[in-house]
């Protein structure tokens, strides 16, 4: 899996047309987006799917779309593409398989179609221990 910006822009607009994304998401905004991560095949260099983050209602959430059967590096960039960020992640999504993914990346439901990964937290805050230092 390499990670990088837009590497042929003929072969993204393709993928974008093939793999719908929510209307908001326009393609001249997506390209010029400085948070727009894309995935490409390590032998191949082929476009595997993409990953866009931004603010939505004071929200940092992340959307994306990728070729079907791809779940195990989804979760992996899911996962490197949050962990590059100081906070907790949102992703609003009602599509099952995308669903699917969240979950298995560490995404927790919150209502409706609202998913989040927290932001790793010292064990000292996850249990409000207080450690005695001599």
């Amino acid at each position: 899996m390499i990670i990088d910006h837009i590497r042929d822009l003929d072969e993204f607009v393709r993928f974008y047309k093939e793999y719908r994304m929510p209307k908001r998401y326009k393609l001249k905004w997506l390209i010029k987006n400085p948070n727009l991560f894309c995935v490409y095949h390590e032998k191949e260099g082929n476009l595997l799917g993409f990953i866009t983050v931004q603010r939505e209602s004071g929200y940092l959430t992340l959307s994306g779309a990728s070729v079907r059967k791809n779940m195990l590096e989804n979760i992996r960039f899911i996962n490197m593409v949050c962990e590059a960020f100081n906070e907790d992640m949102y992703a609003f999504t009602k599509v099952k398989p995308a669903i699917v993914v969240l979950r298995k990346a560490g995404f927790k439901h919150v209502k409706k179609d609202m998913y989040v990964k927290e932001k790793s937290k010292p064990i000292e805050q996850l249990f409000n221990w207080q450690f005695n230092t001599p």
